[in-house]
């Protein structure tokens, strides 16, 4: 069993490994584990909120990221449910592109990959919407219910923060089915870059609509 709770900074670590998980395959060592500590730790200060899924030993399998749109309220877009360390933001992506990590050869690409993805994100696609889900990751072991655990968690905050519509960006390479089961709708999709024939997919959620 597990429990859904707003993320701690003591998460960091598991949030990390989750992220591997979640989008990764390969094998790691110490220092990827470090950099995707990090890393994770950053993602989730730069949302406004996260939550994540622990067993009864405390032990992080999931986690979740909501960031607010400007354009939806400036109020919620400005608060962060955590301290946002900016010093070890630059730190840690001045260590990243230094190569201070010391990554393994088969993490560093698969993960430049990975951010090359991220970066064809189009920014026109989360113009118009309250709240974008960032993240969602959990550990294969703990897949029964927990990604559906955490979506509700996440919609029961976007409803009592009054957003509709909710935005994420995934692709081909992810679990995009589980967005389709639950309700979510795509809205546009574009082949990567660098000529792979995979796709980015932006799906959306309008919960007044679920609601009606």
């Amino acid at each position: 069993m597990f429990t859904i709770r707003p993320y701690r900074p003591e998460d960091a670590m598991g949030c990390g490994e989750c992220f591997y998980e979640g989008f990764f395959s390969c094998p790691i060592d110490a220092n990827d584990r470090a950099f995707l500590r990090d890393y994770g730790q950053v993602l989730v200060e730069k949302c406004n909120f996260t939550y994540v899924a622990v067993t009864q030993e405390q032990q992080v399998v999931g986690f979740i990221c909501g960031k607010y749109g400007k354009g939806f309220s400036k109020a919620l877009a400005s608060r962060c449910d955590t301290t946002r360390h900016y010093g070890a933001w630059v730190r840690m992506f001045l260590k990243f592109y230094l190569r201070g990590y010391k990554l393994s050869a088969a993490f560093q690409k698969q993960f430049e990959a990975f951010f090359q993805q991220a970066r064809e994100r189009d920014n026109r696609d989360f113009r118009d919407c309250d709240l974008e889900l960032v993240a969602l990751s959990s550990k294969r072991d703990f897949r029964k219910g927990l990604g559906t655990a955490l979506v509700a968690r996440f919609m029961e905050r976007a409803r009592a923060d009054g957003a509709d519509s909710v935005r994420l960006m995934t692709n081909t390479l992810a679990s995009w089915e589980f967005y389709e089961k639950r309700g979510f709708a795509k809205v546009s999709e574009r082949p990567f870059a660098d000529g792979s024939g995979q796709k980015t997919i932006v799906y959306e959620y309008r919960a007044k609509e679920k609601e009606r």
